[in-house]
């Protein structure tokens, strides 16, 4: 019934209508790709240097903001030893100040849940007399440290004149802080005990760990009567310091609650010496060991031990790791007060940006252009390209629609191409092929079955139908002229027949022994016609 769809001349007509109307398209799809891209191309590489800048400057930005905001926290902490130094050395007025001054934290727990803490600023507020002996204490006592800590008053009152007395037994705020005069504050260096990889916390690589705990001090001469009667000495929690940068990653706008420090992008503080007083890996923070002695720092003679990075990290000795890190020591050393610099690891080869600002805190032996040291933004070069990202991801977006639309269209061209080919084999094809049927029929000679009536009747356009009422009209002729045919040989094989007896006839009687076998025969019926005599018997 369908044998049209099989058909030689349906093939060729779908295939020219594919050629004259997909390849086209095909053709116009791709190069309108290729001009995309090698737009997109263009556009984004003379794009890229302006964004980048743009996005370095963003980020300078972002250092400048945190690193004023560090200095105002100092700034708050030395208005506070200011101001306690003017109170009455005893243990309740130094405890209902510190319960007044505490700061939250966000973390994520060592169980994943995600917290917000309270925990108090000060780890240690003491009143020393002229010897450095402590006579009132209240200190930071937690059970779980920091989540669970409070304040509470320290009957363990220690001679600080003692550097080994001290909490991190090596401490000399006391002689440090001997000679000031009023007014005058003393703010000592981020100290606290180092931590090795193995237990010390990490962020997201290792949140169980145990958390870095360090104090910076302060410390005010207490005047009473217009006589020195001794000094007044505040330890900062360094976990509030510390916080400051905990979740800054330079990639992201927007503060992130927990920073994986393998991801190559986080931010952290380095001392004018160039010592991490914060980092997400807190086996990296500036710290001592257990008699005070300050641990070995990473550095490049032993660059081929396995625990070289698990060291505080002092910038001044990483220029192995990357050259760009003595230079920021040295940048905030001469008084540059923010700025990047772009420099790739002596071991990976991968650009690496370092934003840097200045912290602007300029108290006691931080008068210097130094100040309080710097804060990094730290992150890889190919994150800064994400501006640039997104104007090429517009593009591949852009690029996407056209190869949909360009599709849609070639098979929606398909469709139309099929549906074509079918109306034209059924007005075509269908037409061509039962004349195919009807002229083999009258070659086998079954003149009978052909359906002369129904070619006539033939559609498929003025062409085809044309030559289906040609071939009717065509048939019939032959037919009848085969007819007529066929009635005249037959009459002349009976008069060829006719001819033929006759001349066998002839050839008969002409024949010698014929001729003499008829004149005997003649002689016998002419002896019986003649009359016979009485006498004649017959012989």
């Amino acid at each position: 019934m369908f044998r049209w769809l099989r058909s030689g001349l349906l093939l060729r007509i779908t295939v020219a209508l594919l050629v004259v109307s997909a390849v086209p398209i095909s053709i116009i799809r791709y190069f309108s790709q290729q001009s995309y891209v090698t737009t997109q191309e263009e556009v984004v590489s003379q794009s890229e240097n302006a964004l980048d800048e743009k996005a370095l400057q963003g980020l300078e930005g972002r250092a400048i903001a945190l690193a004023e905001n560090v200095a105002d926290f100092l700034s708050e902490r030395e208005q506070d030893v200011r101001f306690l130094a003017t109170q009455s050395p005893d243990a309740q007025t130094y405890l209902g100040f510190a319960n007044n001054k505490n700061s939250s934290f966000w973390t994520i727990t060592r169980d994943g849940t995600e917290e917000t803490f309270v925990m108090p600023i000060y780890r240690e507020i003491a009143f020393l007399d002229l010897n450095g002996r402590e006579q009132v204490k209240v200190s930071n006592e937690c059970q779980e440290y920091p989540f669970r800590c409070a304040m509470a008053e320290d009957a363990n009152l220690v001679d600080t004149s003692l550097p080994i007395n001290t909490l991190y037994r090596s401490e000399t705020y006391f002689v440090d802080s001997a000679t000031l005069k009023l007014g005058e504050v003393f703010v000592g260096k981020p100290i606290g005990f180092h931590l090795s990889s193995d237990i010390a916390y990490a962020s997201a690589q290792y949140r169980s760990g145990e958390r870095y705990r360090g104090v910076l001090r302060f410390a005010a001469p207490v005047y009473q009567s217009g006589r020195k009667i001794g000094t007044l000495v505040m330890a900062v929690e360094m976990l509030h310091l510390l916080e400051f940068t905990a979740h800054v990653a330079p990639s992201s706008p927007e503060p992130q609650v927990e920073i994986d420090a393998r991801e190559a992008d986080f931010s952290y503080m380095v001392s004018p010496e160039g010592w991490a007083i914060s980092q997400p890996r807190h086996f990296n923070i500036y710290g001592v060991d257990e008699n005070g002695v300050p641990v070995k720092a990473i550095n490049e003679a032993d660059k081929d031990l396995p625990e070289n990075l698990d060291r505080p990290g002092n910038l001044s000795l990483m220029g192995f790791i990357n050259p760009a890190f003595p230079r920021l020591v040295e940048l905030n050393n001469q008084g540059s007060e923010s700025g990047y610099i772009k420099a790739a690891p002596s071991d990976t080869g991968e650009t690496r940006v370092l934003i840097y600002a200045t912290i602007p805190y300029h108290t006691g032996q931080y008068d210097t252009p130094a100040g309080f040291g710097l804060v990094v933004l730290s992150t890889d070069g190919d994150r800064l390209h994400i501006d640039a990202e997104v104007l090429s991801n517009q593009f591949d977006r852009r690029i996407d629609e056209l190869s949909r639309f360009s599709l849609q269209l070639i098979t929606g061209t398909l469709i139309v191409v099929i549906v074509l080919a079918i109306l034209l084999a059924r007005t075509i094809v269908s037409p061509i092929l039962r004349l195919t049927d009807e002229a083999k029929i009258i070659e086998a000679g079954q003149w009978e079955q052909v359906k002369t009536e129904e070619l006539e009747r033939t559609g498929g356009g003025a062409e085809v139908g044309q030559l289906a009422r040609v071939f009717a009209s065509m048939a019939k002729q032959i037919y009848a002229r085969e007819t007529t045919l066929r009635k005249q040989v037959e009459g002349l094989k009976i008069v060829i027949d006719e001819v033929k007896r006759k001349k066998a006839v002839e050839e008969i009687t002409d024949n010698e022994f014929f001729q003499q076998l008829s004149k005997r025969a003649s002689e016998i019926r002419q002896r019986q016609q003649r009359p016979k005599g009485p006498d004649e018997t017959p012989k």
